[in-house]
């Protein structure tokens, strides 16, 4: 019976040890060093602005003048008269290798000094058509255009004086994101 204990000690010792040997083998901390190399690039900007302006059939000429950098645009509208409009079209392009999306869209406008104070804020009416948040742009050249258009409305009711030129400056800034859905 005491050669039966010992053995029974014996083994009790030897699994303690086993577990202890095992415990320690997978407690110790694994370190994996590596370096990744993500190949992608963005590049998501305006490339190109086309505009016009026309003017009331016999006024004078109406004008547009434009600047952009990176995808955020500039427009100044300059009229003489009620029905003179201004018409830009904006073109953006991915030539990253990401897909992007809309995120954002930014407008804002700024009215210049008018010669007639009688005339409203808001004489120049604009609207931006052909874009809105989660439209999506493909990767490696893939285009997306957005048109501006302006007019000068009749803000007084009746025929504006000759000498009621007016302007309005618009800003549009696009924001994009990597679409993650594609």
């Amino acid at each position: 019976m005491k050669d039966s204990k010992n053995i029974v000690i014996g083994l009790l010792c030897a699994v303690v040890c086993i577990m202890a040997v095992a415990y320690a083998a997978f407690s110790t901390t694994l370190n994996i060093n590596g370096t990744a190399t993500i190949a992608s690039n963005w590049n998501v900007a305006i490339t190109g602005i086309e505009c016009s302006a026309k003017a009331v059939e016999g006024g004078e000429a109406a004008a547009v003048t434009k600047s952009f950098t990176g995808t955020s645009a500039t427009f100044n509208f300059t009229f003489n008269q009620p029905g003179d409009t201004g018409t830009c079209t904006v073109t953006v392009t991915n030539a990253g290798t990401l897909n992007a999306v809309v995120s954002n869209i930014n407008v804002s406008a700024t009215d210049g000094e008018s010669s007639d104070t009688e005339l409203t804020a808001d004489a120049i009416q604009y609207e931006v058509s052909g874009i809105d948040n989660g439209t999506k742009l493909t990767a490696n050249n893939g285009t997306n255009t957005y048109v501006i258009n302006a007019e000068f409305v009749d803000a007084l009711g009746g025929a504006a004086p000759t000498n009621a030129q007016k302007t309005k400056t618009l800003t549009v800034t696009i924001e994009y994101a990597q679409d993650l859905t594609a």
